[in-house]
């Protein structure tokens, strides 16, 4: 059992190193692969609808089309939304996955596979699902209010006194607290997957609740935190992929000492298939954007072939990739499950630690021995 937590900063200072885990960076990339799956697929159907050609936007970003895209189809412009949101649910699932880990950790059981924490926020799928749902529902009924006050206010003469009235109250303060709402949707990525995790219920009512709490009651607290976790996210994830990056080096060195050249040739044939010279990917190597230092592949992406096997080295390299951003949103999903569990109990005085694990019970070594009448 890990030792008690201490309710403020310090459990969320040690967010890169309890995400530095196997099973957390595994269910992280498997849901980071699953979103750009789902990416990828209405993305490309978007474009293929716009009329692109999607032969020249794969060779210029292949899996990892993260550029600003501008549809003037309508049809386009819809799928391409649908699939950015399912790919941000399918990361909220991440996040969500990492939390359950590390809520149960707080509760005393470290032993959650990441297979029970993916299972998990597939079961939990509908409560954030309805809980997002039921925001954007409440935004939309506001603006379509909005819509209905306008058309009101074509009324001659009397629509015009009827908007100069109605515009400071109710029409702005409505207008505030709707932002207002909308960011906490925004932000609410984040944060809700580690509220989600935490409810013993599969309630989404309570969720919502509690994630509004949250940043109401709490906004410059879970602010630092999660200001934090970002940081040391980019940082931490630098040192993760130069790591991988020498890894992959010493792979090559290693076997290409009883291999010869054709193992080499081999990883340059994968990362031939990669776009590594893509913003996306120059933005991940390098520490900070606008700092020079950064880890040069430049090496690696000639002196490849075109053969067969290199397309499968090239789909073992990207899950190396993919697992660097594993790493870097665990740590943010860490830290915001660890903050979480620390704001709960300076707002609420609601100890989550306390609570029995939901995936876990303690078992006897030896069954009780149950008295027999008549035997001293």
């Amino acid at each position: 059992m890990e030792s008690p937590p201490h309710f403020n900063f310090i459990d969320v200072l040690r967010a890169p190193a309890r995400a530095l885990s196997a099973k957390k960076i595994f269910a992280m990339t498997f849901f980071i692969c699953l979103g750009l799956v789902v990416y990828d697929i209405f993305t490309y159907i978007a474009l293929a609808v716009q009329g692109e050609n999607l032969g020249f936007v794969y060779s210029a970003y292949g899996l990892t089309p993260f550029f600003k895209l501008a549809f003037s189809n309508t049809i386009a412009q819809i799928v391409f939304i649908v699939g950015a949101l399912l790919a941000v649910l399918c990361l909220m699932l991440g996040f969500m996955a990492v939390a359950i880990i590390d809520i149960e950790a707080v509760r005393g059981n470290r032993f959650l596979s990441a297979f029970k924490a993916i299972r998990f926020s597939f079961q939990r799928l509908p409560q954030i699902l309805f809980s997002e749902l039921a925001i954007i529902v409440f935004i939309a009924f506001i603006i379509l209010l909005y819509v209905l006050l306008g058309l009101i206010c074509r009324i001659p003469i009397i629509g015009d006194w009827l908007y100069s009235i109605t515009f400071v109250m109710p029409g702005f303060i409505v207008a505030i607290l709707t932002l207002f709402v909308f960011l906490v949707f925004q932000l609410s990525v984040v944060l809700m997957p580690a509220v989600a995790a935490a409810e013993r219920t599969g309630e989404s009512f309570s969720v919502i609740l509690e994630t509004f709490s949250t940043i109401i009651r709490q906004p410059v607290r879970w602010g630092l935190y999660t200001l934090y976790s970002l940081v040391a996210a980019k940082v931490c994830g630098f040192v993760y992929a130069y790591f991988c990056y020498r890894s992959v080096q010493f792979i090559g060195w290693a076997t290409q000492i009883g291999g010869g050249d054709k193992m080499e040739r081999l990883i340059k044939s994968g990362l031939s298939h990669i776009p590594v010279k893509s913003d996306f990917v120059q933005y991940t190597l390098n520490v900070f954007a606008g700092v020079d230092w950064s880890i040069s592949t430049s090496g690696w992406t000639r002196g490849g072939t075109g053969e067969a096997a290199g397309y499968v080295m090239t789909v073992m390299l990207f899950l190396i990739f993919a697992s660097i951003y594993g790493y870097m949103l665990s740590i943010i999903a860490t830290a915001q499950a660890r903050g979480y569990v620390a704001i709960r109990q300076i707002k609420d005085r609601h100890d989550i630690s306390a609570e029995k694990p939901l995936f876990f019970e303690e078992e006897h070594a030896n069954p009780p021995i149950e008295e027999e009448e008549g035997i001293d």
